[in-house]
């Protein structure tokens, strides 16, 4: 750690300074070359989990390494390049070296071999492993993602839930991502049980949903005011699995939640942090959650055509960009910090990949060009 970085972070956050929002092309440029940057500096292939002002680079995490490959893969298409295409192999080809002898991938940043297996981390992989089948046909990745996705099965409680082998060993609303996963999975794959246990999962996920459409179970533990970025979590995997399924149940579960979102927003400020379940926010961002939250808008958009959600992803957007590190040292040029403040109780003083991977999916999102 440099301690010049640490002061620069810390004061350009006292000072309120701000980068001046540029092209899509810049901040696309920016982000991409900062996420190369957490593949190299491991030197396996994974991704870096984050850069922290403190200890520096983290190793490499293979739960976001996961669904960094998709991400690698549309700017591949989007930019006709060569390297993200080469770069996203080499992730994947890194992933199947990590999994697990009974199908699940290890919890943990830089697992050793004896790490435990876990539930989210593997359902996040199987995106990585899904697109890169789909890419390159290799049967190898068939393979792991059948492998993957049958001891998920195996796992899950009767109720739907995970309550073994997740974060902290609690059971999460947010692992509607894994049920998400599994779906994507089925589509490869056609298991039949894969898309069976994702209803089961999605079903209990309704079942938290509040009468003023919060979401228990949404925290990292019981009673814990859930980061705005596990609540996008929850949102999103059940939309996703509604448009997979065709379920307008778990559809409207997620709009109801997201629209709620959309009520508490102001144009002169960005979503808060954490939300109790009174939907009391708390004083500072959390920039993953701000571009989770943005995608789900432009998903909504995509389905419903509401121009709200267009205003609303512009103006996320444009705060994002005012958060995304555009010189400095390259430990943090195109990087995007967990909380702002930098001192924020999320990933303090850290910039972690993902928060530039979902930065990166608003900018290359189909609908961008109509924000």
């Amino acid at each position: 750690m440099k301690p010049t970085t640490l002061a620069r972070a810390i004061y350009r956050d006292l000072q309120d300074k701000k980068t001046v929002p540029r092209s899509d092309e810049e901040h696309l440029s920016a982000a991409i070359n900062w996420l190369y940057r957490t593949q190299d500096v491991t030197g396996c292939g994974g991704s870096a989990a984050y850069y922290s002002l403190l200890t520096g680079w983290a190793g490499p995490y293979p739960e976001t390494t996961g669904y960094i490959i998709p991400t690698f893969y549309d700017y591949a298409e989007y930019a006709d390049s060569e390297e993200a295409h080469e770069r996203a192999g080499r992730m994947a080809s890194w992933l199947l070296n990590m999994q697990l002898d009974n199908g699940a991938f290890p919890s943990g940043i830089n697992p050793g071999p004896k790490a435990d297996p876990s539930v989210f981390n593997t359902g996040q992989i199987l995106f990585g492993l899904v697109r890169a089948y789909q890419e390159t046909g290799d049967e190898e990745y068939r393979t792991a993602i059948e492998d993957a996705g049958r001891w998920l099965v195996k796992v899950q409680h009767k109720s739907g839930y995970w309550d073994r082998y997740d974060y902290r060993g609690e059971i999460h609303s947010y692992c509607s991502r894994v049920a998400w996963a599994l779906l994507e999975a089925e589509r490869q794959t056609g298991i039949d049980e894969f898309r069976e246990a994702a209803v089961s999962n999605l079903d209990w996920v309704v079942s938290r949903q509040t009468g003023n459409y919060w979401f228990e179970n949404a925290g990292f533990s019981e009673g814990e005011t859930p980061f705005l970025h596990t609540l996008a979590y929850t949102i999103r995997g059940l939309l996703e699995g509604g448009l997979i399924l065709d379920n307008d149940t778990y559809i409207q579960s997620a709009k109801a939640t997201a629209d709620t979102l959309l009520d508490l927003g102001d144009p002169a400020d960005p979503l808060d942090g954490t939300f109790d379940e009174s939907w009391t926010g708390a004083d500072f961002s959390c920039l993953t959650g701000n571009a989770q939250t943005a995608l789900i808008w432009l998903r909504l958009y995509e389905k419903f055509g509401n121009q709200r959600y267009v205003d609303a992803v512009a103006e996320e957007i444009r705060f994002l960009k005012t958060q995304h590190m555009l010189s400095g040292p390259p430990e943090v040029c195109g990087g995007v910090q967990g909380s702002n403040p930098v001192w924020g109780p999320y990933l303090r003083f850290r910039y972690p990949n993902w928060s530039v991977k979902f930065f990166l999916d608003c900018l290359l999102h189909p609908c961008r060009n109509t924000v």
